[in-house]
């Protein structure tokens, strides 16, 4: 029987943290995709202390370079001939303007861009394995906005607008996902589990203003308990949940420009010429 192997991005914290502890009697092997390598040595401590027959490995990897996401993907293609289930779940809220080291604002970058590159790369591996499972946190926020070029690097910076578009943008991967790859057996898709509520991005700007804004996505925050069971749903459902987006683990219908398959055309091809691949 082959080893299950699943690899989450983020998991170190909130809801990435919530999910992979459940998760511990799912596979047997766990990759965690992190950027601090001390928290991910708790935590394999902490699933090692749950589940002594896993095997769990840890990765570097910064979600908001692509060079990290290049470096790690070459050390997972290098160790494993395959994944079974793809979680990119790490993600951030900035409230004050920010850029990456690769130039883009910062949110699109790390919500979007390197997820987008990062499974593009683990893409054979997930293909060469009996689940071929992508699972794609996206959030509710991408109701707050229909993409607007330029798209990944905008003149005018809005936390709220921001976030939102670089969570569309979630939301269309998956849509490519499942429309390129479906027939080939397989299983993606969008969950919007509701954010755990941090204090990400405060400190960059008043504490009015981050307060301000911070009330605003009051209604997409849940517990990481809540919002792990979401991701739980679609991770041991893949049939049920397949090409659909869930909100909260039910399968909802979304929004007119969620689904504006001409904008999405124009995003992804965009995406890959900046990225400089061919395909996702």
């Amino acid at each position: 029987m082959t080893e299950s192997i699943l690899a989450i991005t983020g998991p170190t914290s909130g809801l990435g943290r919530g999910t992979v502890l459940e998760l511990v009697d799912t596979f047997d092997r766990i990759l965690l995709l992190c950027r601090n390598l001390e928290k991910g040595a708790r935590l394999k401590d902490d699933l090692l202390d749950l589940n002594a027959n896993l095997s769990v490995d840890i990765v570097w990897c910064d979600l908001s370079e692509l060079s990290s996401v290049n470096d790690a993907a070459k050390t997972i293609k290098d160790r494993y001939d395959h994944i079974d289930c793809l979680i990119n779940n790490a993600g951030i809220v900035s409230t004050s303007k920010q850029e990456s080291v690769d130039g883009y604002e910062l949110m699109m970058a790390t919500n979007y861009l390197c997820p987008f590159l990062l499974t593009h790369l683990l893409l054979p591996l997930v293909m060469n394995s009996e689940r071929k499972q992508v699972i794609v946190v996206s959030s509710g926020a991408y109701k707050f906005a229909p993409m607007k070029q330029p798209f990944f690097k905008p003149k005018r910076f809005s936390p709220i607008t921001g976030y939102g578009r670089s969570k569309l943008g979630n939301l269309y991967m998956a849509q490519e996902l499942h429309e390129k790859y479906s027939r080939q057996g397989l299983k993606t898709t969008a969950v919007h589990p509701g954010m755990v509520s941090t204090n990400l991005g405060k400190s960059n700007v008043s504490k009015k203003v981050a307060d301000g804004i911070f009330k605003l996505l009051d209604p997409f925050f849940v517990t990481v308990e809540e919002g792990a069971q979401s991701v739980l749903a679609a991770v041991k459902n893949p049939d049920t949940y397949a090409g659909f987006y869930s909100e909260e683990g039910k399968i909802t219908v979304v929004k007119k420009h969620g689904n504006d398959v001409e904008m999405r055309r124009a995003f992804i091809d965009a995406t890959l010429e900046e990225l400089d691949i061919q395909s996702l």
